[in-house]
């Protein structure tokens, strides 16, 4: 079987070869979250759907280019941006500059299309199918072997937009950039993008468009020629990276781009396929005419099959058959049904199930700053064997509000985060503060030099005024950053070279902190707003953690202030919802299965345990 690949593990080497974050071109900041919802943008408006795309715009606009972009900004703003951006209010309010840019991006967006469209117009398609020449999010693969290799590698991704040029039918792969990247890694990706096209059968061009909003729009083309040397290099790059090729590295790329981090990789079994075979029996046994759309995934604690859905066949007949499934695959738990990609899923245990140990992904995690220290946790790993984690130093991702029932995980997957940051980082780059109502949480931190205090218990230490304290530290790195203009702490360390700590203000149990008379629950809640909106930049972020995500703790203050989430399992679908907006936490197995939304639809992972012996040894 080939080596699994992802081109973004592609782009993401030569992204840390770059120089990472110090290595990105000119333009604007963007975020995660704002570069998604252009993409959605973008999306619609050439979408098939009348109502909201461009024809809803242009229909009724007199027939000049001018007035055609003027529609679309008007119907963009109107139906598409002021919706999303007043639903993410509670992140974007104070990342303004950024909203700004964005929405220059979004006008140039509609430039262009004013101008595609104008040019169908001219050569007389007077039904403007710009769906038909633009496919959006399409799905692309690419199996490749070099006889060198010791084996093949099947290389996946979606890129943001493939084109059929008028002139000559053939199609080109267009990627959509917002804000400043690194040169180098965007045209790599789309290098990569143009030759899995080729690959997938299509009539590709010779030519390659790198589309960029920094928020002003920037065209590249490049010819089949300029493009051979770079493809060499990325075939011996995606060698090195997947693990098949000599040892030796590739020339003229830097030697840095081979040190990639290895992944927690999961054999796939025989009867991981006997299983999937038996899903299928039983679905069609009940009037459910589906199939494998796929190969299965193995997880370390459940497995994913893709599934195809017969000729009307609805999803939810599938998922009101949950109880017969578990039943006559003799599963201890339910299993999940969600959508990705388009696709159905189906996620059943394990009944290997493998636990992931810190020691395991301890590799995976980032390479600490010496000034800066390291902004980044470890959340789980993924069907892939990937770390993935959450970056706070991201307005999506400043915060976070952490669930779970008994026996979920919480407390371990809390304590895993935390050696993660302290593993990235020295006292000097990070802090502590620890807040346990119960008294038990973090026993094994009461020494510990990363401490900004000692630990708060409640009973003890008013928590009011210890908030109180910490906002008025935000308030005096503010007054550092005004003095240059410094748009956060780590803009100011860069500039003077000198270390300010993250501080992160973790709590164990919330629910317990804000169950006392209502005065002080005021209290609480009133400096936790004041941090949740301006923390980030300061350096100083949140991480609260409840057992039961109940209407009166979540809706409101938190719901508004802390968007990023971690939903272990959960006793209650209401519980779910209240944390992520979704159903499914409480069809998790327990023990670290999580599902973690930022940006989104939820992610499901597996957290890594942290042992006593390893726990010593970090904290």
């Amino acid at each position: 079987m080939a080596v699994a690949l992802q081109v973004r593990d592609v782009r993401a080497a030569i992204f840390r070869a770059a120089g990472g974050s110090q290595g990105t071109g000119e333009g604007s900041p963007s975020t995660a979250l704002l570069g998604r919802l252009f993409h959605e943008v973008f999306a619609t408006l050439v979408g098939p759907y009348v109502t909201l795309n461009f024809r809803a715009a242009i229909d009724e606009a007199e027939p000049e280019p001018d007035e055609w972009r003027r529609a679309l900004v008007k119907h963009v703003y109107q139906n598409l941006v002021g919706p999303r951006l007043r639903q993410h209010q509670a992140v974007l309010h104070h990342i303004t500059d950024e909203v700004l840019n964005f929405w220059d991006a979004v006008q140039e967006m509609c430039q262009w299309l004013a101008e595609l469209l104008w040019q169908l117009r001219e050569r007389g398609d007077e039904e403007l199918a710009l769906a038909d020449a633009i496919r959006v999010e399409q799905e692309l693969a690419w199996e490749i072997c070099l006889p060198e290799w010791s084996d093949a590698v099947r290389l996946t991704g979606v890129a943001d937009a493939v084109w059929r040029i008028p002139e000559t039918q053939q199609w080109c792969v267009v990627e959509l950039k917002t804000g400043r990247s690194a040169p180098e890694a965007d045209l790599a990706q789309v290098c990569l993008y143009h030759q899995m096209l080729q690959a997938s059968g299509k009539q590709a061009s010779g030519t390659l468009a790198l589309v960029s909003f920094e928020p002003q729009r920037r065209e590249r083309l490049f010819s089949a020629s300029e493009l051979a040397v770079a493809q060499t290099s990325l075939k011996k790059l995606i060698g090195k990276l997947a693990g098949v090729s000599p040892s030796a590295a590739p020339e003229n790329l830097p030697h840095s781009i081979f040190k990639s981090k290895p992944h927690i990789a999961t054999a796939i079994k025989p009867e991981h396929a006997q299983i999937g075979e038996q899903l299928v029996s039983t679905l069609r046994e009940y009037g459910a005419k589906v199939k494998l759309d796929g190969d299965v995934t193995a997880g370390p604690t459940f497995l994913r099959f893709p599934i195809r859905l017969g000729s009307r066949i609805k999803l939810r007949a599938i998922e009101q058959l949950v109880k017969e499934i578990q039943v006559r695959l003799q599963l201890d738990a339910p299993p999940r049904i969600s959508t990705e990609g388009g696709r159905v899923v189906i996620d059943l245990q394990r009944r290997d199930r493998q636990t992931v140990l810190f020691s395991q992904i301890r590799s995976q995690l980032p390479a600490p700053d010496q000034l800066l220290g390291c902004s980044k946790a470890p959340i789980g790993i993924d069907l892939t064997g990937r770390l993935q984690l959450i970056d706070f130093a991201q307005p999506e991702d400043a915060h976070l509000l952490v669930a779970g029932t008994t026996g979920s995980g919480k407390s371990e997957w809390l304590r895993t985060a935390i050696a993660g940051l302290i593993t990235t980082n020295t006292p000097s780059t990070l802090r502590l503060l620890l807040i346990d109502p119960k008294r038990n949480a973090f026993h094994a931190l009461r020494n510990s030099p990363f401490l900004y205090c000692p630990i708060i218990f409640p009973d003890e230490h008013p928590v009011t005024q210890v908030l109180a304290n910490l906002a008025d530290e935000m308030d005096r790195r503010y007054h550092l950053l005004g003095k240059k203009g410094d748009d956060s702490i780590s803009t100011y360390v860069r500039r003077t070279g000198k270390r300010v700590p993250r501080i992160f203000c973790i709590c164990d149990e919330y629910a317990d902190l804000i169950s006392g008379d209502r005065k002080m629950r005021q209290s609480i809640e009133r400096q936790i707003i004041r941090l949740g909106q301006k923390a980030r930049a300061a350096g100083i972020h949140l991480i609260l953690v409840t057992q039961q995500p109940s209407r009166e703790i979540i809706r409101g203050v938190l719901d508004s202030n802390i968007p990023a989430r971690v939903g272990l399992k959960m006793q209650r679908a209401i519980e779910s919802k209240m944390l992520l907006n979704y159903s499914g936490a409480e069809t998790l197995l327990g023990r670290g299965d999580l599902l973690f939304k930022d940006v989104g639809e939820p992610v499901r992972l597996q957290g890594a345990y942290l042992s006593p012996e390893e726990a010593r040894r970090v904290f």
